[in-house]
């Protein structure tokens, strides 16, 4: 008879340490996206990582923080603009201030899921805020103490591990000292983006025997964009521009073309995509010069068959795209 012993472990490794860069960016948010539904949850380094981090079976992994400081606000220096912010912990709880908060665990779920291997914390941002593009810095640092003690090298319990200043995991769970822990200062930002958001429906011209018999259409879209941001609105020539930059539709069958033109309101200016050609949010047809993120501006224009074009065009349906483009 053969007996014999085949031992299994798992083993965790990690390398941890806390934040010591002064600035950390929490990300960037379209300014229209800010207005509109805000930001629910976006992850930040809270300014511990551990990387390669993996918890091992039996191993307990202690973390505590303490935020003595967090900032509500964060200032465009140039425009003196504020967004307001609240926060989250990496269990989506609320942050208080100066009160201490145990994170400890035995679970195999790795802490240490965030940006560049940190434990993440969450920024909420309330929608209905309607500031400038630009970088919002805060405007008090954010400071909190970390407390930990995190596996290195462990097998159920024993081995080595990562801890902060004074920690001591105590004999077989009697006297656990948290020791002193290490601190995080840290000056945070946010980027705002420049955005638009456009309105605008399908040209349809109807049926008609001939190409000139075809009425000009009359229409508009709508365009709103960030707070304080002018902008230029284009038109491209479209799929098929003939003889350089005039428009026409093509027939869906075969290889015809229906010379067309955009004009600006009911006049003879041409909508195009360079110069004088594009349209100044300034002069536009309604709410000109409005840059608040809520108005819209509208811009009406004429759509116009040209007269230009063959009398035996052949019958079918004729299509065309257009781009808008804005220009800040």
């Amino acid at each position: 008879m053969l007996t014999g012993l085949l031992f299994m472990s798992t083993q965790s490794h990690a390398d941890c340490q806390v934040n010591t860069n002064g600035s950390y960016s929490i990300g960037s948010i379209s300014s229209i996206a800010l207005m509109d539904t805000g930001v629910a949850s976006n992850q930040f380094n809270a300014g511990l990582s551990c990387t390669g981090f993996s918890l091992a079976a039996l191993n307990m992994t202690y973390l505590k923080y303490k935020v003595s400081q967090i900032p509500e606000s964060y200032k465009n220096t140039i425009t003196g603009e504020q967004l307001y912010v609240s926060y989250l912990d990496t269990n989506n709880n609320p942050i208080t201030i100066n009160q201490e908060v145990d994170l400890s665990s035995f679970t195999i779920l790795n802490f240490f899921s965030g940006p560049n291997n940190s434990l993440p914390f969450y920024v909420r941002i309330n929608a209905g805020q309607a500031v400038s593009p630009g970088t919002y810095k805060s405007e008090v640092p954010y400071k909190v103490r970390w407390y930990y003690s995190v596996p290195a090298l462990a097998v159920a319990g024993l081995g080595i591990y990562f801890e902060s200043f004074g920690f001591f995991r105590g004999i077989l769970g009697l006297g656990l000292n948290w020791g002193t822990g290490e601190d995080v200062v840290t000056n945070l930002s946010i980027e705002v983006l420049p955005d638009c958001r456009i309105s605008t429906n399908n040209v349809n011209f109807g049926t008609a025997a001939f190409a000139n018999a075809f009425e000009p259409v009359q229409t508009s879209m709508g365009i709103r964009c960030s707070v304080r941001t002018p902008y230029h609105v284009s038109l491209n020539n479209g799929l098929y521009p003939r003889n350089g930059n005039q428009r026409a539709m093509k027939s869906v069958i075969g290889n015809n073309y229906l010379n067309y033109e955009i004009y600006k309101n009911s006049t003879t200016e041409r909508w195009g995509s360079s110069g004088t050609e594009r349209w100044s949010s300034l002069n536009a047809t309604t709410n000109a010069g409005i840059h608040d993120a809520r108005t819209q501006q509208g811009y009406a224009f004429t759509a116009k068959i040209l007269d230009n074009n063959s009398a035996n065009l052949p019958s079918g349906t004729y299509k065309d795209t257009l781009t808008v483009q804005i220009e800040f």
